[in-house]
């Protein structure tokens, strides 16, 4: 199983005559996971936001300056709901698996590119089993990004600006929507492949 391992990690280059990258993303969201909605109600939220979001990635690039992305992002989700006076923290995790077509410009060190696909989540380790405003544990969506990718001798380093719109909300609180998913994400990643 090492010998794999060391010869999938080390060679990256070729798969039917096409290169391969693989590496880390990193970054941080932009805005927050819920929309929080106020009201005069006993029943309240408050979002937790979380500054990272973490995990691999995989690339094949491909002729005509074209190149195909995975990842699997991982990012943690909390926030707080109170119901009169009892406060109780909720907090899940989200793994969310883009998958991207991109395009390059340009032929040298510094390459600004473009990209867009489909993406999807999964929404794992609920604190609490089924909250009210659990709905769901996966959804779909589409992702458009633009960055640079910088070339060095051994690795590339790839800032980018994402933004995702997900078609449908993994929460939202029955009464007067306290709390949704916000359907409309952004965030700044940094990728480091090899």
């Amino acid at each position: 199983m090492t010998k794999w391992l060391v010869l999938l990690l080390g060679a990256s280059h070729c798969l039917w005559g096409q290169s391969i990258s693989w590496g880390l993303r990193a970054g941080t969201p932009l805005n927050d996971a819920y929309q929080i909605a106020t009201s005069g109600s006993p029943i309240g939220f408050r979002s937790i936001p979380k500054h990272f979001t973490i995990g691999p990635t995989l690339e094949v690039r491909l002729p005509l300056k074209l190149a195909v992305s995975i990842d699997a992002l991982y990012r943690k989700l909390e926030y707080q709901s109170t119901a009169g006076s009892v406060t109780t923290n909720r907090s899940s995790s989200q793994w969310e698996f883009p998958l991207l077509l991109k395009y390059r410009f340009g032929d040298g060190k510094v390459r600004p590119f473009v990209a867009a696909g489909p993406t999807f989540n999964r929404i794992t380790g609920l604190a609490i089993d089924n909250p009210v405003e659990f709905v769901k544990n996966s959804a779909a969506g589409i992702v458009f990004a633009g960055g640079v990718e910088l070339k060095a001798p051994v690795i590339r380093i790839t800032p980018e600006l994402r933004f995702t719109h997900w078609g449908s909300e993994n929460f939202s609180h029955p009464v007067n929507a306290l709390l949704k998913s916000n359907l409309n994400q952004a965030v700044f990643l940094v990728g480091i492949t090899f």
